[in-house]
């Protein structure tokens, strides 16, 4: 590298990169969660930047009397870090006074987090199974099928494009090519096979393509596309742009009420959670599910795959029966 870069350009350059190092979707967090404690710092004539220990203990304590949960609590001393670190200043979360505060707060009015029931094969099936051959019915069944069987995020779900699958006659490949755990976009691949059944996740996304337009569409092109009011009833309508990760979880819900679900406790992640559950309950490794739902966090993994084995890992059976052995039952 021959050409010297002036200071300021370099600068300019080293702010942008430093900008990136946050997706979209933690930066708005941070932002809202910040407007927030600084509302409440301005009410008391406080000062919010850079903020006091006890400035913090006091906004503690006020979410933890409005009732917040302590997850939304947690998330919002890690917005007011990540504001003063990123300002230069020392975080007055770490203090000893906030962290005791904190703690009485996780003693007092902790709570086991409220989790998405998940959704089993028996339940896509049927769920699919209200999806019609129209516009919305198309794409519905193929947000179900492929968010169940690739048990991607939503945000990942929604972000696909067409030149992210490769259809094969052994199946899909899939490609993440960016996540909430992967922000550096490493990426990752995922293979659906076939399914010889009523319900193949191939063939339904083949059908939602092929319907989308009977001609190649560009590598670019979202997979799944919002289609307002006037697309219902209609065999085909114009797409009108992606669609948007909030609305994987009200097509979740719709389907799962048209089955006879108690529709209230499903959202997106029950595709995810789902898949893992049903998996688990099956006997599949977790190496081979966690490879596949590409999980961090071996602790959650296990969580969904106990779930799924609660009944095959019981020793009630045994007990019922008068049997020494105790390999449950289904």
């Amino acid at each position: 590298m021959n050409e010297i870069i002036p200071l300021k350009s370099l600068e300019k350059r080293a702010d942008h990169y430093a900008s990136q190092s946050l997706s979209p979707a933690t930066k708005r967090c941070y932002e809202r969660d910040w407007k927030l404690f600084d509302r409440f710092c301005k009410s008391h004539d406080l000062e919010s930047f850079p903020s006091q220990p006890e400035t913090v203990c006091l906004y503690l304590t006020e979410m933890a009397d409005c009732g917040l949960s302590v997850a939304t609590i947690v998330r919002r001393m890690t917005s007011i870090t990540a504001i003063h670190e990123a300002g230069g200043h020392l975080t007055p979360v770490k203090d000893a006074r906030v962290s005791r505060v904190l703690q009485g707060i996780k003693r007092e009015h902790g709570a086991p987090p409220v989790s998405r029931k998940a959704i089993s094969w028996a339940d896509l099936r049927k769920m699919i199974a209200h999806c019609d051959a129209l516009m919305i019915g198309l794409r519905d069944a193929a947000i179900l099928a492929l968010g169940w069987a690739s048990a991607l995020r939503r945000s990942e779900l929604v972000a696909l494009n067409i030149g992210d699958l490769e259809f094969l006659e052994e199946g899909m490949i899939v490609t993440v090519r960016r996540s909430k755990t992967d922000q550096e976009g490493h990426g990752a691949k995922i293979g659906i096979p076939r399914s010889r059944g009523d319900v193949c996740p191939v063939a339904i996304v083949e059908r939602w393509i092929k319907r989308i337009s009977e001609n190649p569409l560009p590598p670019e092109q979202p997979i799944f596309v919002k289609l307002g009011v006037i697309s219902r009833g209609k065999w085909w309508s114009k797409p009108s742009g992606r669609l948007p990760a909030r609305s994987v979880s009200k097509i979740v819900k719709t389907y799962a009420k048209y089955a006879g679900m108690n529709w209230q406790q499903y959202a997106a992640h029950s595709l995810r959670r789902g898949l893992a559950t049903e998996a688990g309950a099956r006997g599949v490794p977790e190496r081979v599910i966690s490879r596949h739902t590409r999980h961090r966090s071996v602790k959650v993994l296990r969580g969904y795959i106990e779930d799924g084995t609660i009944w095959a890992e019981n020793p009630l059976p045994a007990i019922y029966t008068g049997s020494s052995s105790s390999t449950g039952s289904k």
